[in-house]
């Protein structure tokens, strides 16, 4: 007969996971390959904001933690036998593939060919963070040390910004009074901050609720000095998802939707009664540099991106269906003289004009892959086996449906977050389904 969870009673005829070994309920055996691995992760997460100063190859302090990750978690498969899955192969295969040829082809080959070997780098890392989190308590631990350092950075911030030390709120000239931090932009930073506190929810952690919602505050605060308006909404979306979600499991789907479709007439008539450019003119008007440089700035925010999308087609008509390669916008814009010179700013639109025809086909798969495993994780049964290990798992959901968004005014597959949040989620999709039909065969994940 197959053991079953203490107290819980099997439906006729299904099959069930048998239980753990003794070895794999302890986690990783102290002075192995497998626990240098993931204590190597738990510091990448740690210092995920550790981005200053940039070496060669936009490379960052935090990418000794990366590649360190990487070679023990080789050294890890290498020793135990294990076979490891990849998540994603499918779709960032086609955006390499895409990348590739265009960059090939492209008038700044050896830009693109970099990119593309950071493109790779983070698939493996995504990799192993995956296989790591699949461990017995591991996923925990690395969602743990993320919420907790955060709070810590966080605390960090707000401390800086009363005693002005600015070597630690990152002032730049081109920024104003917005603060960077060690991001090195603003809105890195605000996203940043933003998927910190859906992790922070995700895990429950700390444990004390006063010390949690202290936590919260001080990642609104340091939120709230970054002063960036996609950041904003970022966090507007994450939690009508977080209430949409919390509607449906207690009142079913259609009072979900209907809770969205309110939430939704609420805004769109707010918005009627007081016009957004009333409020702009407002915030513009206050005096207040954190209205000023937030909501004061938006419409001039919005026209900037908008003269960079249509700067960013005209490049594309005018380099060929195949795109120009990746990472190459900024310098042909430079190069060709165009008046506003910057990244494409939205991941969609890079996809096509830098990556061609593949690219759109690879980020539309990476996001439907990306929402299927988000739809296994928020329908698996609560507290049952690995996927127990999140008391709240909706907010990783949240986290990077949020960052889904961001991808439409900001290239967040350049954060190196993004992708924890990709690996976190998939190794919830694979353990919720293993609870549902039994381990798969070597932990296989190819798309």
């Amino acid at each position: 007969m197959t053991p079953t969870l203490a107290g819980a009673r099997p439906r006729p005829g299904a099959v069930l996971p048998p239980l753990p070994s003794p070895a794999e309920a302890r986690g990783p055996r102290r002075g192995s390959a497998e626990r240098a691995a993931v204590t190597a992760a738990c510091l990448a997460m740690v210092f995920q904001p550790i981005l200053q100063p940039t070496g060669p190859g936009h490379t960052s302090p935090v990418d000794l933690f990366t590649l360190a990750t990487l070679l023990l978690t080789g050294v890890w498969a290498a020793t135990s036998g294990r076979r490891l899955g990849a998540p994603y192969l499918l779709p960032m295969g086609l955006l390499v593939v895409g990348g590739g040829i265009a960059g090939l082809i492209g008038p700044l080959p050896g830009v693109s060919l970099l990119q593309l070997a950071q493109d790779l780098v983070l698939i493996a890392w995504t990799a192993a963070l995956y296989n790591l989190a699949r461990l017995p308590g591991v996923l925990r631990r690395l969602a743990t040390a993320f919420a907790l350092a955060s709070i810590g950075w966080a605390a960090l911030l707000v401390t800086a910004s009363f005693a002005h030390i600015s070597a630690i709120e990152g002032v730049s000239e081109t920024e104003g009074n917005r603060l960077l931090f060690t991001f090195g932009d603003p809105n890195y930073a605000a996203a940043y901050w933003v998927v910190s506190l859906f992790v922070v929810h995700a895990v429950q952690r700390p444990r004390s609720r006063a010390l949690r919602w202290t936590g919260y505050a001080l990642l609104l605060w340091a939120f709230a000095l970054s002063e960036s308006n996609g950041g904003l909404l970022e966090l507007a979306v994450g939690l009508v998802f977080l209430g949409a979600v919390a509607v449906w499991r207690r009142h079913g789907l259609v009072a979900a939707v209907a809770m969205v479709l309110a939430t939704g007439a609420l805004v769109g008539g707010t918005l009627q009664v007081v016009p957004l450019s009333t409020v702009q003119n407002w915030a513009a008007q206050s005096g207040q540099p954190l209205l000023v440089n937030s909501l004061g700035r938006s419409d001039n925010s919005t026209s900037q991106r908008s003269i960079l999308v249509q700067e960013s087609l005209q490049l594309y008509d005018s380099g060929g269906p195949l795109g120009s390669g990746p990472r190459t916008t900024k310098q042909l814009l430079y190069d060709r003289q165009y008046p506003y010179a910057k990244e494409a700013h939205d991941d969609y639109l890079a996809a096509l004009t830098e990556r061609g025809p593949l690219g759109v086909v690879g980020i539309v798969t990476l996001v439907l892959a990306a929402a299927v495993r988000c739809g296994r994780v928020l329908r698996a049964p609560p507290q049952r086996g690995q996927t127990a290990e999140l008391p709240r798992p909706a907010g990783l959901v949240a986290a990077l449906l949020a960052m889904g968004v961001a991808g439409a005014y900001y290239q967040v597959l350049h954060f190196r977050f993004v992708w924890i949040l990709l690996a976190l989620v998939a190794a919830l999709a694979a353990a919720s389904r293993n609870d549902a039909s039994g381990p798969d065969a070597g932990g296989r994940d190819r798309t």
